[in-house]
């Protein structure tokens, strides 16, 4: 007589309803809900942030040295694809009802998600379909073309939209969650298929993704939040301990007392780090012009002068000596003197605010319970001007829907497509682009900055030429000397190299896979 394990999943006593599926799919979510602070620590990786120990970004400095293993491709490493195609394997075998297909439907998309995160990082990956055993062929394949995976990845993702429920929910994947990752997936790679000038296909893939964006937009179940307090709105959205309901929620994470917690906020108030002289300067003026044109411009002799007539979304970015830094339970009030250099709290004297509570009950390790955004509507609005942009389809209405919505919470005047300016400061694209594009481009970094997707955006644009800049390793004007804070004093420059658009495949899987090729330039 057989017997089979009750505390584990077992072929013989599991597969056999929707729900075994949903609990299966338990396991992937933590994956998109413990996101907040890796997407802050993120930008560590490119040029809004420098952290106070520059081996954390030794990468970007070309101070990386090719793993002997690990580095992404390790058994953990892949476990979750090989833990979406066990189970895959098994609903194949399942009689195929609607609520089976929404199980597959999740398990698909998770596919789709890591797959994206191995796609950006090595390029081509070993696409696997099959449930492996340790004496697997697949298990020596080569990598597929990125190509060939994408299409791949695309299908997975369209059954999901297909399948996913299109009830919002606070707590399931839905329909409107997978059409967010379809656009960020088709953004990516037409973006970086266009600009390196790779693989072809990329006006079919921007139109994927037009069509994700319209497809949100156009259900009526999203707008941009805002009470009307252009001051306040934006760093408010980010702090509050319940998005359920909230207009932008296209997917969110609920933290609840006693329940599901998180250490975010303490974390963002010690950062190790600080944001950049570059990034601030990207900041526009309250009269919708640049700090090289504006006559609004104070400059930055004085650090509170930096902050006069800009864009209201900088001073609910960065921490300044008005903003209260500390709320304690008694209700007394902390403020700090800016601009501040320390190791833990401010390394560059401008230190981001998004998403840092003041409260003190959510300074107390691992009790903070603000929400928090997986798939934000701001965030696709943006997606979708540049999409549009790149299309060379980007109209004024366009413009009105997703920009300038966004300026309209903060009572910033509107972009035009004609723009009007053309920036003295222009950054080095190096590829030459409108400056319809270059202000969308600075709109995004200004919006969704500590989101995690800056480092992304500059290697899908090619754009890692911009971390040579000087500003983007310098920090605030220090009072005391009345220079610029140098953020690494020995090390005063950094020089691209284009092998920094790809890791390096791991040399001990060079030699357990000899079918295996290391990236250009490693």
């Amino acid at each position: 007589m057989e017997k089979y394990p009750l505390d584990k999943i077992s072929d013989m006593n599991f597969w056999k309803t929707a729900n075994d599926i949903e609990l299966y799919a338990n396991q992937f979510y933590p994956t998109l809900f413990d996101a907040r602070v890796a997407w802050y620590v993120d930008d560590n990786f490119s040029d809004n942030q420098c952290p106070s120990n520059l081996s954390r970004v030794a990468f970007i400095w070309n101070q990386y040295s090719i793993p002997s293993s690990g580095g992404g491709w390790s058994k953990g490493d892949w476990k979750p694809i090989r833990d979406c195609n066990y189970a895959l394997v098994r609903i194949a075998m399942m009689n195929k009802t609607a609520e089976i297909l929404r199980g597959e439907a999740e398990i698909r998309f998770f596919k789709t998600f890591f797959y994206f995160q191995k796609v950006k990082k090595f390029g081509d990956v070993p696409w696997l379909e099959a449930d492996l055993q340790m004496n697997s062929e697949e298990l020596y394949k080569p990598r597929d073309p990125r190509k060939y995976v994408m299409e791949k990845m695309l299908a997975d993702i369209d059954f999901a939209i297909d399948n996913l429920p299109s009830t919002l929910s606070t707590d399931r994947l839905t329909k409107y969650a997978a059409l967010a990752l379809k656009a960020e997936i088709c953004l990516y790679e037409g973006t970086f298929r266009k600009y390196h000038q790779f693989a072809g296909g990329e006006n079919e893939l921007l139109k994927q993704g037009a069509e994700a964006c319209e497809s949100i937009i156009n259900s009526g179940l999203f707008s941009v939040w805002s009470t009307g307090n252009p001051d306040k709105d934006y760093f408010d959205l980010f702090v509050q301990y319940e998005l359920k309901g909230n207009s932008e929620g296209i997917m969110i994470q609920r933290y609840i007392t006693n329940k599901r917690m998180h250490n975010n906020v303490r974390q963002l108030g010690e950062p190790q780090g600080g944001l950049t002289k570059d990034f601030v300067n990207t900041y526009l003026c309250k009269d919708g012009l640049p700090i090289s044109l504006s006559p609004l411009y104070k400059g930055d002799a004085k650090f509170m002068d930096e902050f006069e007539n800009r864009d209201p979304r900088m001073k609910q970015s960065i921490y300044t000596p008005d903003r209260p830094y500390r709320i304690h339970d008694n209700g007394s009030v902390e403020y700090r003197k800016m601009p501040e250099y320390h190791t833990t709290t401010c390394f560059t004297g401008y230190k981001g605010t998004k998403g840092y509570s003041p409260y003190e009950r959510d300074r107390i390790p691992s009790t903070s319970t603000t929400d928090d955004f997986i798939f934000r509507y701001g965030k696709l609005l943006i997606t979708y001007a540049e999409i549009k942009a790149e299309l060379g389809e980007c109209t004024q209405e366009i413009l009105d829907k997703t920009v300038n919505a966004l300026r309209d919470r903060v009572a910033m005047p509107h972009l035009t497509v004609d723009v009007g300016f053309v920036d003295p400061n222009w950054p080095n694209w190096e590829i030459p682009i409108s400056p319809l594009l270059n202000e969308i481009r600075r709109e995004r970094r200004i919006e969704t900055y500590y989101e995690g997707i800056r480092w992304d955006d500059l290697v899908r644009w090619k754009a890692g030429k911009l971390l040579e800049n000087k500003l983007t390793i310098l920090g605030a004007r220090d009072p005391a000397t009345g220079q610029y804070r140098i953020l690494y004093p020995s090390f005063n420059e950094r020089k691209w190299d284009d092998k920094l658009y790809l890791y390096p495949i791991p040399l001990e899987e060079l030699v357990l896979n000899d079918n295996l090729t290391q990236n250009p330039g490693w």
